[in-house]
């Protein structure tokens, strides 16, 4: 997951203003054209604000040092100039650029000819323009497109400051389409500044290649570093102090008996027996983010050599595992229809996971992200989840519980990122 996000050098009333694009002379002499993106723990807020890009590596852009047109000095540097910047988080890309102007044009009628600052990110680094490539071209009037269009997903911020104008964008790493930016995955990258003094474009120049709207040949190459660690993490019962998983049958043929005790629970189609299961996500850190999660049950009998189809739903109202029945959640409180079978006050109505069960074994439920997350980050709304064999065979599958040792009982895996100093 990624963020990219682009900064403009100007300020004006109620933002930081950025650094002079102008770069020193130890930066003007570039050798390679290649630029690293890092990793954001806490990424940048997209406001127009750049004072929180002080820590990135920027890429400054001036007469002196572009690639495109070369040798085009004559342009003063508080009149074109700019730098641009690139970080990345879990599920989003960040850029940031600011551009010294003494002219500020944008707003235009013909806004294509306005101001402009464009990034370009070749994701197959072709070197050409082909499906996947995200081209990005931003105006001072606080206008973004990408790939000619409307940005869908995009947020940004740009404003004119007392010496030109600056911004910052940010777009979902999914646009990339099936790239990992972990492991430090490189693209094509290039990025330029369109100059408008008000008689139209006057000059243009581009940061690595001969084009700076489109990948060229001779573009430069961006890489995503420090990225985090991420991986599954087990819990299983009884396990290093692990006891985070309660469980329980809600038994229609005995709707007044507690199953919280028992070895082995059962999961029976035509609404006769359901699976109530709890699982807490212990505590891994501040910084650590849970991605996603998956429940391991291991059924070890039934009663027919038939197929059930298996449909899991949140549950909404807290149970106790030594005392919930079909009729009651827990001792003092009834389910509101027997069985948690009120749609909006026992269970939700939206099937988290399914599942056909078609032999004796261990079976495993992915569950949804944005489930998982909510259960981690809101304990409190954390109540568990019901197993529900809904349509198939009427046949009753024999789930090992808790009880019934660490072995066979049902444990939990969770995927979680940890910091590049925190994941070994």
């Amino acid at each position: 997951m990624i963020f990219v996000v682009i900064i403009i050098g100007v300020v004006g009333v109620g933002y930081a203003e950025s650094p002079d694009a102008t770069p020193p002379d130890s930066r003007m002499e570039v050798s390679e054209r290649t630029m690293n993106a890092d990793w954001a723990l806490h990424p940048p807020v997209v406001d127009g604000d750049l004072s929180d890009w002080n820590s990135q590596q920027k890429l400054y852009l001036s007469g002196a040092n572009a690639d495109y047109p070369a040798g085009i000095e004559v342009f003063p540097s508080e009149d074109f100039s700019g730098w641009a910047s690139v970080s990345w988080s879990t599920h989003r890309v960040y850029l940031a650029f600011s551009v010294t102007d003494d002219y500020v044009v944008g707003g235009s009628r013909t806004w294509h000819a306005d101001d402009m600052v464009s990034i370009v990110f070749d994701a197959d680094n072709s070197g050409n323009f082909t499906a996947g490539d995200v081209l990005i071209a931003a105006y001072p009037n606080n206008m973004v497109t990408v790939n000619g269009g409307w940005p869908a997903g995009f947020d940004w911020a740009i404003h004119e400051t007392a010496h030109g104008w600056q911004g910052e964008i940010s777009f979902p790493q999914s646009v990339f389409t099936g790239i990992d930016f972990l492991g430090g995955h490189k693209m094509g990258f290039t990025w330029g500044i369109q100059d408008n003094d008000g008689i139209g474009v006057e000059s243009w120049m581009s940061w690595a290649g001969s084009e700076f709207t489109i990948p060229t040949p001779g573009e430069g190459v961006l890489t995503f570093t420090n990225g985090p660690v991420r991986k599954w993490v087990a819990f299983h019962p009884g396990v290093n102090g692990y006891d985070g998983i309660v469980d329980s049958s809600l038994d229609a043929w005995h709707p007044t008996q507690n199953h919280g005790a028992d070895q082995h629970l059962y999961l029976y189609a035509r609404n006769q027996y359901h699976l109530v299961l709890k699982f807490d996500i212990p505590d891994l850190g501040s910084d650590v983010r849970i991605l996603d999660a998956r429940v391991h049950i291991n059924f070890t009998g039934r009663n027919h050599d038939w197929t059930s189809y298996v449909r899991a739903y949140r549950l909404l109202r807290p149970w106790d595992e030594a005392a919930v029945t079909w009729r009651q959640a827990d001792a003092t409180t009834a389910w509101g229809r027997a069985g948690a079978n009120a749609i909006g006050s026992d269970r939700e109505s939206r099937r988290i996971a399914t599942k056909t069960l078609n032999h004796l074994g261990w079976y495993t439920f992915d569950l949804p992200a944005d489930v998982v997350v909510d259960m981690y980050e809101h304990p409190e709304n954390n109540h568990g989840i019901i197993f529900r064999a809904e349509e198939g065979s009427s046949v009753n599958y024999i789930m090992a519980s808790t009880e019934a040792g660490s072995e066979n009982a049902p444990w939990i895996e969770v995927y979680a990122e940890f910091p590049p100093d925190q994941g070994n």
